[in-house]
């Protein structure tokens, strides 16, 4: 299909194969975007984890000299702040996966709204519900097990 860019829009409307492509694209457009997002979601909260051990471990080894006292204030300081900015992280990416969810649904919904239920001759648009919310299970329940450890350890830190 070749696609001039500046050619007026026509005024024809989509067929319902044609409509149904284009969400199908739309949709697993979105479904990458959940994939990229969790892993952005796991990558930081490695980073995060791996750097508040470390910080962790620098403040029990650091032995009380005067000369250090500053580093082991700016320590304790990272050490307050890897859990806040791991949680905001989590919240981020969490409304970001939650956005691409609901535009899946709505866009679900807007083709059955246009065409009815989904027609046999074509593949569904996407799985049946039960085995689509187990494949959101990670998306949606991860952010929140991340959120939630990173509270817990910030609320012990302090």
């Amino acid at each position: 299909m070749v696609v001039i860019m500046n050619a007026p829009l026509m005024n024809t409307p989509l067929s319902a194969l044609e409509y149904y492509n284009l969400v199908r694209e739309r949709i697993e457009h979105e479904d990458n975007l959940i994939v990229q997002r969790l892993s952005w979601l796991v990558a930081s909260q490695s980073f995060l984890f791996t750097a508040y051990a470390i910080v962790s471990n620098g403040l029990m080894t650091q032995p009380p000299q005067p000369a250090r006292l500053h580093f082991g204030e700016q320590l304790q300081l990272v050490f307050q702040l890897i859990p806040i900015v791991a949680m905001l992280t989590c919240v981020l990416i969490y409304i970001s996966i939650l956005a691409a969810v609901l535009t899946m649904r709505r866009l679900r919904n807007d083709y059955r709204s246009r065409f009815g239920p989904e027609e046999d001759a074509l593949p569904p648009i996407m799985t049946a519900a039960p085995t689509r919310w187990f494949g959101l299970v990670a998306p949606l329940l991860l952010p929140l097990v991340f959120t939630t450890i990173w509270l817990i350890l910030w609320m012990h830190g302090q």
